[in-house]
């Protein structure tokens, strides 16, 4: 209708300009040198880095003023942005973007009461004792609200914008035009998502999935992992009802805090502090990785002892110059960031290898800090997937983790027979399970496999960023038609927001080791094991 026209108007006069000048000046700096050397010489890497950082600064607060103004998927966008766990946008958008995970703007209270009795087909009064005019947050398509049901149980209800499916089509055309145009190395990566997110619309099916992986983790003896109960008697296709979990804050909140917190130790602020830190981890990883290593990382034992420590000297001064002294405020007791990573890592694991039901939209937003404990939220956007596409995903994993340990990068005495081996072996089950790409290249098959499935970090992209590999793949050789594999987006989409809020943490991990447990459980139940760990031996002609 009008109004689609109307959004994608709105949209396409911030986007089509920025996208020429972008794609200008990656050609300038990128395309015409290989081309044209006489006529455009080379451009130092500083000049290049100068030119795209201009741009960024142009165009960030633009795409968050627009993004802000059209609201619906455009919310959705940004919080992925904003959130950026696999790396592939610039610094500075994610910075600009942040508002997305905490200050999309609240609707109206009395169309919000419309809609929540519309649902429940009676006055709100008679289900909820007492409700909270003020929403806890705001999202694409709906916002969450505090309140007490008649029985006196706290519970968080999620309202849905009326309007948010209406603009729904529009908006990720207009989208999906962008990203054919200026990323077109994740356009199909882009039709699964849309497709999963279309899935939100109705809250029954959410309050479904939320159930199942409830019971899912509970029944695995995941203790330290709690996700809210729901309550489906008062759900329906735009209220959700829940169990309270409290006291918590957001995963990101909780980051935030600590952050200001060592700034302030420091005397500085805790955005000189975040970005001196972010130079100094690049620099050692830049480093590392040009010897195939990986920055080495706190581990979940160590944290704890330290942890143990700073308690202590907290509680003695506490008890002693604390009578007359705030001097116990500056000793920081930080959270196990090592634990979060692994809990993180090894629940999304078992949802995907073990169970086959997983959330494919991890983010920090979707997850509450608990003392200690991690409480999973939002379910919205959950894939299923069979035994067979499970299982073939489950031998890749235990085939990654081995090709890694023979891959030169990771140990130069390899003899290369054996990881022309483990390349083959790689590209031949990519192929098995039905991943295409244009050349159909063995290198295509192994490069994406072992960064996707394993290890994201700088020795494996180096001399690329994130962002430059995923074009350099693309343009190398583009990626197929991915019907037969389409859970691999969103299980790529997880993986990669955990893994890069581990590196956020200084937390590095190899995908592959994290879930091989996982991996071989799968495949010991169904028999299969031994003949994958047959083939897997790399050493033997």
């Amino acid at each position: 209708g009008a109004d689609a026209v109307d959004r994608i108007i709105t949209f396409d006069k911030m986007a089509v300009p920025a996208v020429a000048e972008y794609k200008y000046w990656e050609a300038r700096c990128e395309k015409l040198p290989k081309k044209i050397p006489w006529l455009f010489p080379p451009v130092p890497v500083e000049e290049e880095d100068r030119h795209y950082e201009e741009l960024h600064r142009k165009y960030a607060p633009q795409l968050l003023d627009v993004y802000m103004k059209l609201g619906g998927f455009y919310y959705k966008s940004g919080q992925k942005v904003a959130s950026n766990m696999g790396g592939f946008v610039p610094k500075i958008y994610q910075d600009v973007c942040q508002p997305f995970l905490n200050d999309i703007p609240a609707r109206d209270p009395d169309e919000v009461r419309a809609v929540v009795e519309a649902e429940l087909k009676r006055p709100r009064e008679e289900v909820f004792k007492t409700w909270e005019e003020k929403p806890i947050g705001c999202a694409s398509i709906g916002q969450v609200h505090r309140a007490t049901l008649m029985n006196g149980q706290k519970v968080v209800v999620k309202v849905q914008n009326p309007e948010a499916e209406r603009t729904f089509n529009g908006d990720v055309f207009a989208l999906k035009t962008l990203m054919d145009v200026a990323m077109p190395q994740l356009s199909v990566a882009f039709d699964e998502i849309q497709k999963q997110f279309a899935t939100e619309f109705d809250y029954r099916g959410e309050c479904r999935n939320a159930i199942e992986i409830r019971e899912n983790l509970k029944k695995a003896g995941y203790k330290d992992i709690i996700v809210p109960e729901v309550y489906p008697e008062l759900c329906s296709a735009k209220l959700m009802v829940m169990e309270e979990i409290s006291p918590s804050i957001p995963l990101h909140h909780a980051l935030d805090e600590q952050a200001a917190k060592m700034a302030k130790q420091k005397g500085v602020s805790k955005e000189d502090f975040v970005a001196a830190e972010k130079a100094r981890i690049e620099a050692e990883a830049q480093r590392l990785a040009k010897e195939g290593k990986v920055m080495e990382s706190v581990s979940a034992g160590d944290y704890d002892k330290y942890i143990a420590v700073q308690r202590l000297k907290k509680w003695v001064l506490r008890w002693t110059v604390g009578w007359w002294s705030n001097e116990d405020e500056g000793i920081i007791v930080p959270m196990n960031a090592a634990k979060l990573v692994d809990d993180l890592l090894a629940v999304h694991g078992h949802e995907i290898l073990i169970d086959g039901v997983f959330n494919a939209d991890p983010h920090p937003g979707n997850v509450l800090y608990v003392d200690g404990k991690l409480a999973l939220i939002d379910y919205g956007q959950v894939k299923r997937i069979d035994d067979e596409a499970r299982l073939g995903f489950a031998k890749m994993i235990l085939l990654v983790e081995a090709a890694i340990k023979v891959d030169p990068r990771v140990d130069p005495s390899v003899r290369p027979e054996v990881h022309e081996r483990a390349r083959k072996a790689i590209a031949a089950h990519a192929r098995a399970i039905g991943m295409e790409t244009e050349k159909d290249l063995d290198d295509s098959y192994y490069d994406q496999c072992v960064v996707y499935m394993g290890r994201m970090d700088a020795a494996f992209l180096y001399p690329r960023n994130v962002i430059q590999w995923s074009d350099w793949i693309q343009e190398r050789d583009p990626l197929g038609n991915i019907d037969k594999v389409d859970y691999l987006v969103m299980v790529n989409t997880a993986s990669m927001m955990l893994r890069g809020l581990g590196e956020m943490l200084q937390q590095y991990r190899n995908l592959a080791v994290c879930w091989r447990p996982m991996a071989r459980q799968a495949l010991e139940e169904k028999g299969m094991l031994q003949e994958v760990e047959t083939e897997i031996n790399w050493s033997i002609p």
